[in-house]
């Protein structure tokens, strides 16, 4: 059985993700775990609308049977993207900030314009490469408000204290 191209590629998003998840330092992977997920609930749900308003298209799948989602990229891949975002933010002006949020939304939404024109992972219908760095931006931009708020709120119960 030969291996096709589209699952050449997705086999390669697992290994290049998994490997990524070597840069996180020990010391923030707690950040990481809750910008991950916080951003993969979104996505996921944004991903979901975007299908049944047939915007995008998976024609290759991971779980054909099971949703009509690309598992890799909207479960695993931009999650881990914003997970290593919220990592590896300046925390210097809002303006490197907002370039460094520009910077992963549009080289992002060039790697979903990559993934529609050369390979069958992505499908757009009604939708463009602008909307997906649009889109990026503003769940990793939630992602991030979302992130911060948690581990502020979590300082003032934290186990670690002590008591009075």
């Amino acid at each position: 059985m030969a291996l096709s191209f589209e699952r050449f590629v997705l086999i390669s998003i697992w290994a290049v993700g998994l490997t990524a998840c070597l840069l996180i330092p020990a010391d923030k992977r707690r950040e990481g775990w809750i910008a991950f997920l916080m951003c993969q609930a979104f996505s996921w749900i944004g991903a979901l609308l975007e299908v049944r308003l047939g915007w995008i298209a998976f024609p290759v799948r991971e779980f054909p049977r099971a949703t009509d989602l690309g598992v890799t990229t909207e479960f695993f891949f931009y999650p881990l993207c914003c997970a290593l975002y919220f990592i590896f933010e300046p925390r210097r002006t809002r303006l490197m900030r907002g370039l460094y949020l520009l910077i992963w939304a549009f080289g992002l939404a060039m790697l979903d314009g990559l993934l529609s024109n050369y390979t069958d992972l992505l499908e757009y219908g009604r939708y463009a490469w602008y909307w997906s760095a649009l889109d990026i931006a503003l769940i990793f931009a939630v992602s991030n408000v979302y992130t911060r708020w948690f581990f502020k709120s979590s300082a003032m119960r934290s186990e670690r204290r002590m008591p009075p």
